[in-house]
């Protein structure tokens, strides 16, 4: 049901006209964020790392619900929703990227939360509140950061306790019923404690239609953060955050998309004869309802010592992340392809950090240890109709008659160790007083085993041969072999000798940064980067069904490295009223980890490959009530070579990586309590395979967002918003099953979403 919405429409539609930005609006200046990129606060011009910043204000401004909303002002930042939305999140900065899905996986791109790295991917979605800012660094990262990251990283900072009491509510209503909250309070308990306490849900039901049962795409989102700093002497501080959150809705739906029939006939049917026709990319048949559920909690302790002329710092943190997710994945009215993806995430990580200055040389040295277990159980149920059943076993033709078979089931369970310890250290050196050398280097060394276990178990009758692995060495579960047998193994553990060192990744890297910079006028930094990047070697551990000739020796992937050249320039420019900076790179990737999709199972493989492009972003304030962001993303990537079921793909691009982007946010001031802004961001054609197939092509495609704020008082406030206004109809991700099934899975964003926010702050 949705909210009564036509007064807040009339008035929403006037923001077409006028839009919006992110400069403090008091005194019409451009807003200086700080940030701590480099591990000192600075402001982002004097900064030589390429790098995007939303202060808290930002955020609420431009409406930002979870981690996944800042792609929309980032430029070259593109986050896509392989397994659908509040699930793991695709995400990819310039091109680098890892579109897998399976638990036991990390993306190239870390993710941060108050210092500490994210390693379980499927609590990479998270509910954005009482932030203080949100940082978003480019290129290789790792000489001062703990763990090390290929692409880049994206640091959500919260906002700290204070001594004084303040705080701040803030409720929304919008469509589908969605009731969102937002609360925090904090203050000193005595003059050596201080605390914070943060609260936010979010709750709206389904806008994916189901007409066989409940609608899918809700929100049932609960989250929490508990800080207390804690002042044990004059010089030493303790900082301990305590958070959770739980996610627990239906599974979220895609949309049917018929491409083979079975007998080559594209677009006719899928395999089981459905094909959808109603043509609303929010609605569908669906059998199963499924469910979601995500689970997630953490601490740690930050401690700080001033010695004076050198600080001390150390980071000790766990986190665990539990999640069920039941699919719909033939997006069908059958019991056609059922699976069940549970993992528990466990991790420790452990940071030492001792900064200090010699003349004016500034050093940072770290050391980092981190220690995941992820336990992964997979099951699938893969039911055919009796014609089809027929075809694949060779079976005389109405053998197995017209309704669906079990053709076979897959029981997978795997445990996942890995072990990771750095040293890292970064020198600045003034070399006269316009331009400054910064050295950084880190050596990392990286242990990983797992013990994977796939027990295929199929109808007697429909699956006539088979093969145990490593016996057999290539499985072909009914496609082909000509062992005999119904129950069939892959079992690979660090320690079984016939698969050797299968089950055993052993790595270490030396990288390393140069940056030179050039300050001519205080206005003005120019800048070059030479840094390289690293992330270690995998497993892949998913169904693994060993369909068309793939065997044990695919199961771990190679590390990928990645050796980066930036150029660039930050400048402020009309006293003050333009910022303008832009940055140019070449990657040079040696064995970049590409996903690849074979029969039901997912893939992980190696191929070298090229990206080179720009990130543009400028503030202008262009009158005294008037202030506008821009940004864009130029991408040119390019793939070697890759191997998609015995198919070599040569020159590729890369997956979530458009050719160009845009972005933009303008607002107006009309007078001192009224506010009116309009944002938005364009996306040129991209893929969602890399084997840059038509059904994984997404054309371009424009999202507008608007926003009325009014300040009642200097407490209260209420605005009014509207997000996707012109309600494009845009994929944000897609599978392709047509070999597997004859179908396509396509994942579209929320439909146009009309709301309004009440806030209210307190001091």
């Amino acid at each position: 049901m949705r909210m009564n919405k036509a007064k807040l429409a009339m008035a929403i539609s006037a923001a077409l006209t006028i839009c919006g930005s992110a400069a403090v609006q008091a005194e019409n200046v451009i807003e200086k964020i700080m940030i701590t990129a480099s591990k000192k606060q600075q402001s982002i011009q004097t900064s030589n790392v390429a790098v995007t910043a939303f202060s808290g204000d930002m955020l609420r401004e431009l409406n930002l619900t979870d981690s996944t909303d800042i792609a929309s002002q980032t430029p070259g930042l593109n986050i896509g929703t392989p397994v659908g939305e509040g699930n793991n999140p695709s995400i990819s900065l310039r091109g680098v990227g890892l579109n897998d899905f399976n638990d036991n996986n990390e993306g190239p791109i870390a993710v941060y939360r108050d210092e500490v790295y994210q390693s379980a991917m499927p609590g990479l979605t998270f509910q954005l509140f009482d932030l203080e800012r949100v940082e978003v660094l480019r290129g290789p990262q790792g000489t001062l950061y703990g763990r090390n990251a290929t692409g880049g990283l994206v640091h959500f900072i919260s906002k700290k306790p204070t001594d004084e009491l303040e705080g701040f509510a803030s409720v929304t209503f919008a469509e589908y019923n969605q009731i969102k909250t937002e609360a925090a309070i904090s203050g000193g308990l005595t003059d050596a404690i201080q605390a914070r306490l943060s609260l936010a849900t979010n709750n709206h039901d389904g806008y994916v239609t189901n007409r066989m049962g409940k609608d899918a795409n809700e929100a049932d989102n609960q989250a929490y953060r508990l800080q207390v700093n804690v002042d044990l002497a004059d010089n030493v501080t303790a900082l301990v955050n305590v958070h959770g959150a739980k996610s627990d809705t239906i599974a979220p739906q895609y949309q049917h998309q018929a491409t083979d029939d079975g007998s080559g006939t594209a677009g006719v049917s899928d395999f089981y004869g459905y094909k959808d026709t109603d043509g609303d990319v929010w609605a569908g048949e669906y059998d199963r309802e499924g469910l979601l559920k995500i689970d997630s909690k953490g601490a740690s302790i930050h401690l700080d010592y001033d010695g004076g002329d050198y600080t001390l710092t150390s980071i000790t943190a766990v986190e665990e992340v539990e999640k069920i997710h039941q699919e719909d994945t033939d997006v069908g009215p059958f019991d056609g392809i059922t699976p069940q993806f549970a993992s528990e995430n466990k991790q420790f990580s452990q940071e030492f950090r001792v900064a200090f200055s010699t003349g004016k040389m500034d050093w940072m040295f770290g050391a980092y240890y981190f220690e995941n277990e992820v336990t992964g159980a997979l099951d699938l149920a893969l039911n055919f109709p009796g014609p089809l059943v027929d075809a694949i076993t060779g079976a005389p033709e109405g053998s197995f008659g017209p309704d669906m078979v079990n053709f076979v089931d897959y029981d997978v369970d795997y445990i996942q160790e890995s072990e990771s310890s750095a040293i890292f250290g970064q020198v600045e050196i003034p070399l006269n007083e316009q331009f400054n050398l910064t050295v950084g280097l880190r050596y990392t060394t990286e242990e990983r085993t797992m013990v994977y276990q796939n027990k295929a178990t199929g109808n007697p009758d429909a699956v006539v041969n088979s093969c145990i692995i490593p016996e057999g060495d290539v499985c072909d579960f009914g496609f082909g072999s000509d062992f005999p047998g119904t129950d069939n193994y892959l079992n690979f553990t660090s320690s079984n000798s016939e698969l050797g060192s299968l089950g055993k990744i052993d790595d270490d890297n030396i990288s390393g940064r140069i940056s030179l910079d050039y300050t001519p006028t205080a206005d003005l930094l120019v800048f070059a980067n030479v840094a390289t990047g690293f992330k270690s070697g995998g497993f892949n551990g998913g169904f693994l069904d060993f369909t068309d000739g793939v065997t044990v020796e695919d199961v771990p992937f190679k590390p990928e490295e990645l050796l980066s050249y930036e150029i660039g320039f930050k400048s402020t420019l009309a006293d003050g009223d333009v910022r303008f900076n832009a940055t140019a790179f070449y990657y040079d990737y040696k064995n970049y980890q590409a996903l690849t999709f074979s029969g039901l199972s997912q893939f992980i493989d190696n191929s070298d490959a090229t990206i080179n492009g720009a990130d543009l972003e400028l503030i202008w304030l262009p009158g005294e009530n008037w202030d506008i962001n821009l940004g864009a993303s130029i991408i040119n990537s390019d793939v070697k070579e890759i191997t998609v079921l015995g198919e070599k793909f040569n020159n590729n691009e890369m997956v979530l990586a458009p050719r160009y982007s845009l972005n933009g946010l303008v607002r107006y001031q009309a007078t001192e309590e009224l506010s009116v802004q309009v944002d938005f961001n364009h996306q040129d054609e991209q893929f969602f395979d890399i084997t840059n197939s038509e059904v994984s092509n997404e054309s371009a495609y424009t999202i507008f967002n608007a926003r009325i704020g009014y300040d009642i008082n200097e407490n209260l406030s209420v605005s009014a918003f509207v997000k996707n206004l012109t309600n494009e109809e845009y994929r944000v991700y897609s599978f392709d099953f047509t070999g597997a099934a004859g179908y396509n899975q396509n994942f579209y964003a929320a439909p146009r979403w009309i709301g309004v926010t009440v806030n209210y702050t307190f001091e």
